[in-house]
C-alpha cells in the first residue's frame, strides 16, 4: 500500500515537470524582432554600431610587444639576466601563441564565422595555454616563477589596454 502511494507520487511529480517544460517550450516559440537601425542607434548610440577597431591580430600583436618588453626589463634589471628573462618570454608565449592561433583561426573562417567555431577555438586556446604552461613548467629547469607568472598575466590582460589605446 505505502508502495502504491509512493509510485503514484512520483508519477505525479513527472508530469509536473513535464508540464513545466512545456510552459518554457511555448515561451520560447514567441517570436523575437530585431532591432532596426534607427531602434538600435536610438538604445545604443551611433557609436556601437561602428564596426570594432580593435582586431584579434592587433591584441596578438600588443600581446608580442608587452612579452618582449618585459622579458627585456626582467632580463636587464634583475639578478641573474638569463633565467629571468628567458622565464620572462616563455610566461608570455604561453598567452600569446595559443591566442595567435585562435587569430588565425578566425582570420581563416572569417566568411564563415560560427558560435560553434569560436566555442571550439577558445576551448583549444584554452587547453593550448594549460598545456604550454606545463611544458614550461617541465622542460626549463632554470625557471623563475614570478617573471614567468607577472609577464603571463601582463600579456593576457593587454586587451585592456589594446581597447583603451584604440579608443
Amino acid at each position: 500500500m505505502v508502495q502504491d502511494r509512493q509510485q503514484r507520487g512520483a508519477g505525479s511529480r513527472q508530469e509536473d515537470d513535464w508540464d513545466d517544460w512545456k510552459e518554457g517550450a511555448d515561451r520560447e516559440e514567441e517570436a523575437v524582432d530585431p532591432l532596426s537601425h534607427a531602434e538600435a542607434v536610438t538604445l545604443f548610440g551611433e557609436r556601437a554600431l561602428r564596426p570594432s577597431r580593435m582586431t584579434p591580430g592587433k591584441v596578438v600583436l600588443a600581446q608580442v610587444m608587452v612579452t618582449l618588453l618585459s622579458a627585456l626589463c626582467w632580463a636587464l634589471f634583475a639578478k641573474e639576466a638569463g633565467p629571468y628573462g628567458w622565464s620572462a618570454l616563455f610566461g608570455g608565449m604561453v598567452c600569446f601563441v595559443p591566442s595567435g592561433f585562435f587569430a588565425f583561426r578566425l582570420w581563416l573562417a572569417r566568411d564563415r564565422a560560427s558560435v560553434g567555431g569560436l566555442v571550439l577555438g577558445e576551448a583549444i586556446k584554452v587547453f593550448g595555454t594549460a598545456a604550454l604552461l606545463v611544458l614550461v613548467v617541465v622542460l626549463y629547469r632554470d625557471l623563475r616563477w614570478v617573471p614567468m607568472l607577472v609577464t603571463f598575466l601582463l600579456a593576457l590582460k593587454t586587451y585592456l589596454v589594446v581597447a583603451l589605446v584604440i579608443r
